[in-house]
């Protein structure tokens, strides 16, 4: 019962520092002070180092930068169809592309006509639409919100539930007029058809529980062998 409380605990206190700081990539280290259970940490942390493969989304706001060329340093909000609008080049696709491949491409531009071998950086400096799924799914993960996405439909997005998911306790944490709500839902019932699948907002939380049962159970496989062999012997 207390690891519960202390998964909340965390999740709140995530969802304040991921949410409220209007989605900027400083949110993205989450940092917290409340007795967490060391898996949901380390699961977040597992999304922040997939952030170089985050594509980027419209309204996005971008820190495009040119080496030695302060003139060039820009930054620029991603319009809804996906462009930037830069000095000399004009107007570049940069929506589905990460920062690196933005950049090669920002840098490609203006080597054709303007400069050699310029040196292009690219980071987004605060994020339009995103939601962020982590804990026990198969590939944690942050993903642009295009249109409408379900709660289950995110999950699949990240590979499914892990083995060691419980299915029955999957939060959503959201920003809500300055609060934080944390709500849990039951995949299997989802599924089922007996509740309701959650429409999910620009910014969400997504934090799957481990499961003590399949954790032991695991456990347990893992020892098999070992009980196998000492019976041998």
């Amino acid at each position: 019962m207390r690891s519960i409380g202390n998964l909340r605990t965390f999740i709140v206190a995530a969802a304040v520092a991921a949410l409220s700081a209007g989605c900027s990539t400083e949110a993205t280290t989450v940092k917290t002070t409340a007795a967490a259970d060391p898996a949901p940490a380390a699961a977040l942390a597992s999304v922040s180092a997939t952030e170089g493969d985050y594509q980027i989304s419209s309204r996005d706001i971008l820190e495009v930068a040119v080496f030695q060329v302060a003139d060039l340093n820009k930054t620029v909000q991603v319009t809804d169809d996906g462009n930037i609008t830069l000095p000399l080049i004009g107007m570049v696709p940069v929506k589905g592309k990460t920062t690196h491949a933005a950049a090669d491409l920002i840098a490609q531009r203006l080597a054709k006509k303007y400069m050699q071998s310029p040196q292009v950086s690219v980071f987004v400096k605060q994020y339009g639409q995103r939601i962020t799924i982590s804990g026990e799914v198969k590939n944690p993960r942050v993903v642009p919100l295009e249109g409408s996405m379900t709660l289950t439909q995110a999950l699949a997005n990240a590979g499914g539930l892990g083995d060691l998911a419980d299915s029955k306790r999957v939060h959503v944490a959201r920003a809500n007029g300055g609060k934080v709500t944390d709500e849990v839902f039951d995949i299997n019932a989802i599924q089922a058809g007996t509740a309701t699948d959650p429409v999910l907002r620009g910014g969400d939380l997504i934090v799957a529980e481990q499961s003590g049962f399949q954790v032991v159970f695991k456990n347990m496989k893992d020892m098999l062998p070992f009980a196998v062999l000492a019976s041998i012997l």
